[in-house]
């Protein structure tokens, strides 16, 4: 989206009003995502979000990025207020929803780590624990079986790991299942003083087992902060809630093995990537000794 058609959203979205500034977001690549500066006919100033969609087949739609963020919002979660969404693609080359911009920043500070790692495992629990009636129809994620085999390195070391899944049954989640971010790490959250402002980006939404949740926290925090990171992640999850620890090494297993096949097309610095690669696949095999436990 230019900046001409930028000025344009404004001015129907808001008659009267004029855009003041405009920039670019980074961190994703599912959608384009710009901060606007709206200058209102009164006076007042407004901080908004505009995020455009990828031209891509996606269940996740701009409508339903509206009506999910605006049922979270009721439920009183750190998410944007959701102002509305335009699937006309007369502004802008695809669909777009427009939202408050929630202030904060997703850097945490290293000497701090481990009281933010508390925060966010505080936080995806209180996630896990909203109402889910009335959200918008979201995909069901209850099973890390059959899809890993799709992901798991081809390597020959990895075979054992191979014939121990191909071996278990049953192993979709009986528990009640909830609402789940589905891309919770640090860089969809926002920080005020050591608080959680804003969780962002949605996109991977769904209803099912809260620890695929946790095991793609911890693995993310694993990037950043090491093993003690994760451990101390899911150590603060397990004092709010119970873990199965077979179960969570099996969600381990999926993410660890999706995260290192779809890699490439993170847009990586390539000695990021291989920072990632390595924790990955260090993820997995401990996964896979705990699962021979």
């Amino acid at each position: 989206m230019n900046a001409l058609k930028q000025a344009e959203l404004v001015a129907e979205v808001w008659p009267g009003a004029a855009l003041r500034s405009a920039r670019r977001l980074t961190g994703g690549v599912s959608a384009q995502v710009y901060a606007l500066e709206v200058a209102h006919s009164s006076g007042a100033l407004a901080q908004v979000v505009v995020r455009e969609h990828a031209p891509v087949e996606s269940h996740y739609t701009a409508e339903l990025e509206f009506d999910l963020l605006k049922a979270l919002h009721s439920l009183d979660l750190p998410v944007p207020q959701p102002i509305l969404f335009d699937a006309r693609c007369t502004l802008a080359a695809t669909p777009f929803v427009i939202m408050a911009a929630i202030p904060g920043s997703s850097v945490i500070p290293t000497g701090e780590a481990f009281e933010y790692i508390d925060e966010m495992a505080s936080q995806l629990f209180r996630i896990h624990q909203a109402p889910i009636q009335n959200l918008p129809a979201l995909p069901s994620r209850l099973d890390p079986l059959p899809e890993v085999f799709e992901y798991l390195p081809t390597a020959a070391e990895w075979g054992g790991l191979k014939a121990r899944l191909g071996a278990l049954t049953d192993t979709g989640f009986k528990g009640a299942p909830c609402l789940l971010h589905g891309d919770y790490w640090a860089q969809n959250l926002l920080w005020e003083q050591g608080r959680i402002t804003g969780v962002l980006d949605w996109e991977d939404a769904a209803i099912g087992d809260p620890l695929s949740d946790v095991a793609g926290a911890s693995v993310e925090l694993r990037y950043l902060f090491g093993r003690e990171g994760m451990q101390r992640f899911i150590a603060a999850y397990s004092a709010l809630s119970s873990v199965d620890p077979t179960r969570l090494a099996l969600w381990q297993v999926y993410v660890a093995a999706a995260a290192q096949h779809f890699m490439s097309t993170w847009q990586l610095a390539p000695a990021d990537e291989a920072h990632r690669r390595r924790h990955a696949l260090a993820s997995l095999h401990d996964a896979e000794a705990r699962l021979g436990d």
